[in-house]
Parts: C-alpha cells; sequence; structure tokens
C-alpha cells in the first residue's frame, strides 16, 4: 500500500505479535538496519505504510508510531 493513497490507518490487529514487536524495535531505535527485522515482518510494514526504508535503514513513519502507540 502506498501510504500517499493510504484511506485508513492499520490497525494494531493488522499485524501478528512478531510484526508488532519488529515496529516497535524500530520505533525504540528510531533507525534500525533492515537486518533487525525479518523480511516477511518488514515486507509486511512497508506495504503497509508503517515503516519506511532507505539507503539499507528502515525508519518509522507517523502512522507506524500511531499504530505502535494504540496497541500500548
Amino acid at each position: 500500500m502506498n501510504p500517499a493513497t493510504m484511506d485508513r490507518i492499520p490497525r494494531g490487529s493488522d499485524l501478528t505479535v512478531d510484526e508488532m514487536a519488529a515496529l516497535r524495535d524500530v520505533i525504540a531505535r528510531n533507525v534500525s538496519s533492515t537486518a533487525t527485522v525479518s523480511r516477511p515482518s518488514r515486507e509486511k510494514l512497508l506495504s503497509l505504510g508503517l515503516i519506511s526504508a532507505g539507503m539499507g535503514l528502515l525508519m518509522p513513519t507517523p502512522a507506524g508510531r500511531i499504530v505502535a502507540r494504540m496497541m500500548q
């Protein structure tokens, strides 16, 4: 899903326990290496627009921060 065309923020229930843990890890570090998140989790978080990737790093998006905060 392209975050620019997102019609709703994903819910925590859209994520598995492992995906939520990966999202929280990226947020806690603010910037993470792509190696710190499993490929399936990384692909799902990217497709939902919860993280972004660039130069081998993962960064949380505002939507990702909202989802993680809602599930605390």
